[in-house]
């Protein structure tokens, strides 16, 4: 089974795009359960990150080719949905 999902993925940057989608996926979880143990400065401050990372990342991944535009794509709606939530948050504690 991984032998398929990884020749399926190859167009889009291979094992790196699959590595990729698991740390997204991962630290989206682990993000999600902590969000209502931080303060609001920290959501904040945790919102400014993750737009940072995701729009680094994303342009590294656009200038390293046509490949890993897929890559920029997941680094974006990373960052969308860690806003999103941590922003729901921050409008809750208020």
């Amino acid at each position: 089974m991984l032998e398929n999902l990884r020749t399926s993925v190859q167009p889009y940057g291979g094992d790196l795009f699959l590595l990729l989608i698991a740390l997204a996926v991962i630290s989206f979880a682990l993000l999600f359960q902590l969000k209502s143990r931080f303060p609001v400065a920290q959501l904040r401050r945790m919102i400014r990150m993750a737009a940072l990372v995701a729009l680094l990342g994303s342009v590294f991944a656009m200038q390293s080719g046509a490949t890993y535009y897929a890559m920029a794509g997941v680094m974006l709606v990373w960052g969308v949905l860690v806003a999103i939530v941590f922003g729901r948050e921050i409008g809750r504690k208020r």
